[in-house]
């Protein structure tokens, strides 16, 4: 998508407004907020990994898909403290007083009662980031002023749910994000392959393209579900590295040349019948058309 302006949010008090033109104002802010979690911005945040103080802070520095989801709360919250008045008299001081106020009891109350959970923290940011999204969509317009500078590109669409994976020895193309087929010729059980959200997906740059990071999930009628990390590119094409089997998805994310993958596990002598519950990281890289995994991220994953 091609920008030729520079975008200013503005702040409005929502009885000021006809409906019609609040719900374009909310559709176009929601729109500037979907652009953020690939946005260099959005790759910013007040969290000091240096010297981290909290339980919660020191599992959210020692996650890569966490630092992620941290950095995007973080700003989506800055914009709207930065948010410009649109007319006199909008009531912006106590805005921005109740949203210093409500961020605060959110980090005390709920991201570190979570503590070094990484499941509970990756809940906690995932829904802080709904509601700043829907502030964003109540409180803020979006203006464009026009400027003199050269019209930029976000990059290519990727339509991650109808692409095809690389899955071992096969290319599986998923419609609408799943792709069935029989287990055999003269079989009705089904091979079902599907994207898995949530965690989002995630965006970013590997191998010098642009490319868009998910879950996948795959089973075939037998007790096993097992889990890929997968990446696709604007081609269409993609790949995929097996994590487990029957693990908990937790969060994925581009961090400069690494793919992060976070889930939950069971320990190496635990049967599958218990359910995962051991944080887990691992760090891939994207190499001559396939993932492969660092090599301290290997043995960090069977400890």
């Amino acid at each position: 998508m091609a920008v030729d302006a520079r975008y200013h949010l503005m702040f409005f008090t929502t009885a000021a407004k006809p409906k019609m033109k609040k719900m374009g104002q909310c559709a176009a802010a929601a729109a500037l907020f979907v652009s953020l979690s690939t946005s260099a911005f959005a790759q910013s945040s007040d969290l000091d990994c240096s010297k981290p103080h909290q339980p919660s802070e020191r599992a959210i520095c020692a996650n890569g898909a966490l630092r992620a989801l941290d950095a995007r709360a973080a700003a989506y919250y800055s914009m709207l403290l930065e948010a410009k008045p649109a007319t006199e008299g909008t009531g912006l001081g106590e805005f921005r007083d109740g949203l210093q106020a409500e961020e605060q009891a959110w980090r005390r109350d709920t991201r570190d009662a979570c503590g070094a959970q990484i499941a509970c923290l990756t809940q906690a940011y995932q829904h802080r980031i709904d509601a700043l999204h829907a502030s964003a969509s109540e409180h803020l317009a979006l203006t464009a002023l026009k400027t003199e500078s050269k019209p930029t590109s976000s990059g290519p669409s990727i339509d991650y749910k109808d692409a095809t994976y690389r899955i071992g020895d096969k290319d599986v193309t998923l419609l609408e994000g799943q792709h069935s087929q029989p287990v055999a010729a003269d079989s009705s059980v089904q091979d079902v392959t599907r994207v898995i959200e949530p965690p989002q997906h995630a965006g970013g740059v590997l191998g010098g393209r642009p490319a868009i990071a998910v879950f996948l999930s795959e089973e075939g009628g037998g007790s096993g579900t097992f889990y890929y990390a997968a990446v696709v590119f604007a081609d269409g094409r993609g790949t995929t590295f097996q994590i487990g089997d029957r693990i908990q998805p937790i969060g994925i994310a581009i961090n400069g040349d690494d793919l992060v993958v976070s889930y939950l596990d069971r320990k190496s002598d635990e049967p599958m019948v218990v359910p995962p519950s051991v944080p887990r990281e691992r760090h891939l890289a994207y190499w001559n058309e396939h993932l492969v995994e660092r090599p301290s991220a290997q043995a960090a994953a069977t400890q």
